[in-house]
């Protein structure tokens, strides 16, 4: 029978309501017991009372914070520093994580899982001490205030498509495989791998038990049948691929949620064009509706709030990929009103209604939801550097405003930056302090023009000293499952594993920097009478 707050039939919309306040209710508990957080949210869920310990830290930004572990939990360090490093600790303490991680299964949900704690709260020191950071790097990082990008992590993109194809047993029998081929110089790269793999699992199936556990006491016939099912298709996706829409939506949550904790990734891709055949395949069967898709799609954006998505744009030859679950996609959003990085393609070549329905929604729930994508322009810069265009077509929005080709291309997009204002300022300074010359905009463009070149040149070697030591210090364990030639070739994606690396920097200030030349140039061209100490 149904319980007094619960009709005896919930409909779709009566169930996304229904973990739209959960959500808001989990959000409101973070703000209470954490406080203000400059840093995405994602989607973590507080650890049970009895399971939560509160610890005031320094983020990586520097700023005091508070974080959250799970109790019953301490890595094994692996370096006297108290560290641990390499592939094998670093697969061998995310597995022990998984393991004793709490199931997580709310009856009203038709997809499982949820995580509770960062794997980077736990890592207390996160360079090894055994690789030095080079002094022309340390020089820029005091003199011009790069951020090098030594140490970053995860801003590139899998390929889900590996996922959906071989399931955790395939993925795990073509680990075991490569490592008997490539032993005994890369077992210790595939063991990390192998944890992985099977602490997801071990997650997985402890997660369906939980579920049918639930369904034992749970008094509403509808959840009770839901919570059933959701242990018959958890069962089954521990080692099986996806067959269904539902399975597929299930599939990309549990690696999103353990990519998420693994060290924030959170990019699915070209969702749209994935789930597709999934939604094809359902509809024709009679086994699916749009309602019901859309209710499932909302418990996936539900469980991966920050999952970077995009829908729309071309496939490898050029021709649009807009399709049905694009639109349902963009209704869920809707429906859900929760944060969501949704990014529809803007294009010539693009479905002109998917982009009204997003303006639509945007105007109608005022959350900046979904973003838009110039995907032409982003293609034809791409190809300019020599990349095939049907590479470049592959490219899908994966980050806060970055692409990448999933499960072929190494990037640190955002990670990398270059502030141009402060070196202006010491090019300024060192010439004012300068009193063997007459100072000039011409002197001054001159001392930019080199103290900007030691700039680059340092994140330049920065670059270097990340692909040459990254794998030994952190991989990219739960990224690499999923990309091409990584599994194959037994090298990390940070150290040769992929097909393309695209490495960049993130310019701040060039404005600011431009409108002061071009300030002092008027500034002298008015007064020429003026002293430079008075500019």
């Amino acid at each position: 029978m149904a319980t007094p707050m619960q009709p005896e039939h919930l409909t779709y919309r009566d169930r996304i309501d229904a973990l739209r306040a959960t959500k808001l209710a989990e959000t409101r508990e973070k703000q209470q017991v954490v406080g203000a957080m400059d840093r995405d949210d994602h989607a973590l869920i507080l650890p049970p009372p009895d399971r939560r310990q509160l610890v005031e830290t320094i983020s990586t930004s520097g700023m005091p914070i508070v974080d959250v572990l799970l109790t019953g939990y301490e890595p094994e360090p692996n370096h006297p520093s108290g560290g641990f490093f390499g592939p094998r600790a670093v697969g061998r303490n995310f597995r022990r994580l998984l393991e004793c991680h709490p199931p997580y299964v709310d009856p009203v949900s038709s997809l499982a899982g949820a995580y509770f704690v960062s794997f980077s709260s736990y890592r207390k020191t996160h360079w090894s001490p055994d690789f030095p950071i080079p002094a022309v790097v340390r020089g820029g990082i005091e003199k011009y205030k790069i951020l090098p990008g030594i140490g970053a992590q995860q801003h590139f993109c899998q390929d889900m498509q590996i996922g959906f194809d071989l399931g955790w047993k395939g993925i795990l029998a073509q680990v075991r495989r490569y490592r008997q081929a490539h032993a005994p110089h890369k077992v210790a790269f595939y063991d990390g791998l192998e944890d992985v793999v099977l602490g997801i699992q071990h997650w997985i199936q402890r997660t369906a038990d939980h579920a049918r556990q639930l369904a034992e006491t749970e008094l509403h016939p509808q959840l009770r049948q839901n919570l059933l099912e959701m242990a018959e298709m958890n069962a089954r996706l521990v080692t099986e691929p996806p067959r269904t829409f539902r399975e597929a939506c299930q599939w990309t949550v549990w690696y999103l949620i353990v990519a998420q904790m693994y060290n924030g990734s959170g990019g699915v891709g070209k969702i749209d064009l994935l789930l597709h055949p999934y939604y094809v395949r359902d509809k024709q069967a009679g086994i699916l509706t749009d309602d019901e898709a859309v209710f499932h799609l909302a418990c996936l954006l539900l469980r991966g709030d920050t999952a970077y998505s995009q829908l729309g744009g071309p496939d490898a030859d050029g021709n649009d990929v807009t399709n049905p679950v694009s639109f349902l996609l963009l209704e869920a959003a809707h429906q859900m009103k929760i944060p969501a990085s949704i990014g529809v393609c803007v294009g010539k070549g693009t479905d002109p209604g998917l982009l009204r329905r997003g303006v639509e929604i945007q105007f109608e729930d005022k959350m900046g939801i979904p973003k838009f994508l110039g995907c032409d322009t982003v293609i034809e810069g791409f190809a300019r550097n020599g990349i095939p265009i049907q590479d470049a077509r592959r490219r899908a929005y994966a980050g806060c405003h970055w692409y990448g080709i999933p499960g072929k291309e190494y990037t640190l997009n955002d990670c990398v930056k270059l502030n141009f204002g402060p070196v202006f300022d010491y090019a300024l300074r060192e010439m004012m302090a300068d009193c063997s010359i007459t100072p000039s905009l011409a002197e001054l463009w001159r001392r930019f023009e080199q103290h900007l070149r030691q700039a680059i040149h340092a994140i330049a070697v920065a670059l270097d000293f990340h692909l040459e030591h990254m794998h030994e210090v952190f991989p990219e364990l739960v990224l690499d499952l999923l990309c091409y030639d990584v599994i194959e070739r037994g090298e990390d994606a940070s150290h040769g594993g992929l097909q393309y690396y695209n490495l960049c920097i993130d310019g701040a200030a060039l404005a600011t920097v431009a409108d002061s030349f071009a300030a002092l140039e008027q500034r002298i061209e008015q007064e020429q009478r003026m002293t430079w100490g008075e500019l």
